[in-house]
């Protein structure tokens, strides 16, 4: 039989060897509290800046009107300069040259000026953009409905609608709610109001008629006729002049 002593002893080994998984938990548990980043031992890591995206790319094209609507048909080569002259104050727009898109989208469009969001898109993608506009303009009462649709290269993205009625004279403005609104959409930086150039309604209707004789959207074309238009808007605008014209047709613009 077992004395008392061996039987304290059993007892005493039984007790330890109880204890030991509780006390194995207990220092891990409290290596693994040192360790933590936010460990009271330790300083907090301030947040990191949030990174800006890279620009945005996106093709400009003039917003359709109704067919045989000749009083219109300015105000559709206007809403592109109006389109370019509001990307070109977004800091995360990058907006590709109407040299660049237009000739592509009347590939695509052959004797029609209806610019699906099919061919929107299919003009992006020949152009490495991930966006384009189309859009529609049409009379309503005494002004203008306008809607807009900023169409995604990739079907993945959700296309972003703007819808807006009002006259003439606010047509401006229009673009820039336009493009605030898809600005916030894409959670980026709001247009910078201080790199808005306005237009008189004049001036927007000149380059817009000559923008239509330069490309032969509703005209024949006769490209490179725009000079004297094109050296003043390089003087006031240059920014705007390297969208609208091309630099092969007028060296002035790239300088």
């Amino acid at each position: 039989m077992p004395t008392d002593l061996s039987v304290q002893n059993l007892l005493f080994r039984k007790r330890t060897r109880s204890h030991t998984p509780s006390l194995v938990l207990i220092s891990l548990a409290l290596a693994g509290l040192l360790f933590q980043p936010g460990c009271l031992f330790r300083k907090h890591t301030p947040p990191s800046a949030p990174t800006l995206p890279a620009p945005v790319r996106i093709a400009l094209l003039p917003l359709n009107v109704p067919q045989g609507n000749t009083d219109l048909r300015w105000v559709s080569l206007a809403s592109a300069v109006l389109e370019a002259q509001t990307a070109m104050a977004a800091p995360d727009l990058d907006p590709a040259p109407l040299w660049e898109s237009m000739p592509a989208v009347l590939q695509s469009l052959g004797t029609s000026r209806t610019v699906t969001s099919d061919i929107a898109e299919l003009t992006a993608a020949r152009l490495t953009a991930r966006w384009s506009i189309a859009g529609d303009l049409k009379p309503a009462g005494n002004g203008i409905s306008m809607l807009m649709d900023f169409i995604p290269a990739r079907t993945t993205l959700v296309p972003f609608r703007y819808e807006q009625t009002g006259g003439m004279d606010a047509l401006e403005p229009r673009f820039q709610e336009a493009f605030d609104q898809f600005l916030r959409y894409l959670i980026v930086r709001p247009i910078s109001l201080d790199k808005l150039k306005p237009l008189d309604a004049k001036k927007l209707k000149e380059i817009a008629e000559a923008l239509d004789v330069e490309y032969g959207w509703f005209v024949p074309a006769k490209p490179g006729q725009a000079g004297k238009l094109v050296e003043d808007l390089v003087h006031t605008d240059p920014g705007l002049a390297r969208l609208l014209f091309s630099p092969t047709l007028y060296p002035g613009v790239g300088k």
